[in-house]
């Protein structure tokens, strides 16, 4: 434990007995951050290291005045072996990022009258203090926040190299108060496309639009979205969710929790009782956020996903929400609905040593590897690509 600005206290949780013990802290902190996400709530959080953690160490940062926690930061440690086992690379990393989990807008939870201090006492113990890491890797930090310039400012005062870069970009947009007003909002010819869509649908037998609200009903929910997801993904991506008992683990138990406070927000198409697409996704805070979907092929005819999605536009308008969060993926179904993008940073630095040297290398391989492929000329150029005589040509790995 050690002392901060404004005599903060810092202290480490390592077990799984004390991460429990942090519920009401981390609870009161999560209701007091307006900057907080869905991915930062207790149940995210909790969930995934349950269904995650086997194999990592526990690592959360509690920055506290008093009694009181007034700010804390959930990291973990993993080892991976590198150079065919000859060293072990200790990358801290934040909770919910890693195996087949990737999500967005992460960082810390604070309360507002002591973000500054609490991020820079954080910021503080994790480039001095915290030795059990070779090599930090963060994603979605948000540009600007005071974590972020805390973290940027003690990692190069360490020494340490440090390299932050834009992450994949987020698609969203803000809600007026109406459909009506939505739907106005759009170009002429989407419009037309969106209302011909939903009326083609609607006048088929035993449509409708449902959401799931039961507990009773969640399981066999659960199940059919996990069917359309691989039905809409097959052979489009190695590994599509709900592919691992992990991510389907985790999943279940989070909507669950999500479906008892009101957040959970499980939509479906149905005709004359078959469910042939779904939508799953958060309400948290006045955000309406767009996690996962699927569809059956055989009725892609009526468009059942742009359907869905203007039936989940409409509800969140209907529940007050001002932002509707595609996350992200830059995909163009996103951009029929909203077309405004944001994108958070991801933090790298590495401490002095093998770690880094291994990396720098391979960074420096993959450079050149990417410099010959820019001038080597294209398949069918007459001219063969010429190599002075005496030059050694590297691979990256």
């Amino acid at each position: 434990m050690s002392g901060g600005p404004s005599h903060l206290r810092i202290s480490v949780v390592s077990d799984l007995a004390d991460f429990d013990r942090l519920a009401p802290d981390w609870i009161e902190l999560q209701a007091r951050d307006s900057d907080s996400s869905i991915f930062l709530s207790w149940d995210w959080q909790r969930l995934w290291w349950k269904h995650y953690g086997a194999d990592r160490q526990l690592c959360i940062v509690v920055a506290r005045l008093g009694p009181r926690a007034v700010g804390l930061l959930p990291l973990y440690v993993e080892r991976h072996r590198r150079a065919g086992g000859l060293f072990v690379a200790r990358k801290l990393r934040q909770i919910g990022v890693g195996g087949d989990t990737a999500p967005d807008d992460l960082g810390g939870l604070f309360a507002p009258e002591h973000a500054r201090e609490a991020s820079a006492a954080i910021a503080r113990h994790v480039a001095r203090e915290l030795r059990q890491w070779d090599m930090l890797d963060w994603s979605d930090l948000a540009p600007g926040s005071p974590l972020l310039r805390a973290l940027d400012t003690e990692l190069r005062r360490e020494g340490l190299r440090v390299r932050c870069q834009p992450a994949d970009p987020i698609t969203f947009g803000a809600l007026p108060r109406s459909w009506n007003e939505y739907r106005g909002s759009l170009s002429r010819n989407r419009r037309e496309v969106l209302n011909r869509k939903r009326r083609k649908f609607e006048a088929l037998p035993g449509a409708r639009f449902r959401r799931v609200e039961a507990s009773s009903d969640l399981a066999k929910a659960f199940e059919r979205l996990a069917e359309l997801h691989r039905l809409r993904w097959s052979g489009r991506t190695e590994r599509p969710g709900f592919s691992t008992p992990q991510y389907r683990g985790f999943h279940h138990e989070l909507m669950q929790a999500l479906l008892s406070q009101g957040q959970l927000r499980l939509l479906g198409l149905e005709l004359e009782g078959r469910t042939i697409a779904m939508i799953y996704g958060m309400q948290y805070k006045g955000r309406f956020c767009f996690f996962q979907s699927g569809f059956d092929p055989a009725y892609a005819a009526y468009s059942p996903g742009d359907v869905l999605m203007g039936y989940a536009v409409e509800l969140a308008i209907e529940q007050g929400c001002e932002i509707f969060d595609m996350l992200k993926g830059d995909h163009e179904y996103k951009r029929h609905f909203f077309q405004d993008s944001r994108r958070n940073l991801e933090l790298r630095a590495f401490r002095r040593g093998p770690v880094d040297a291994a990396y720098r290398l391979h960074d420096a391989l993959r450079w050149v590897r990417d410099a010959l492929r820019r001038t080597r000329p294209k398949h069918g150029s007459r001219e063969a690509a010429r190599v002075p005589a005496g030059t050694r040509q590297f691979v990256g790995p």
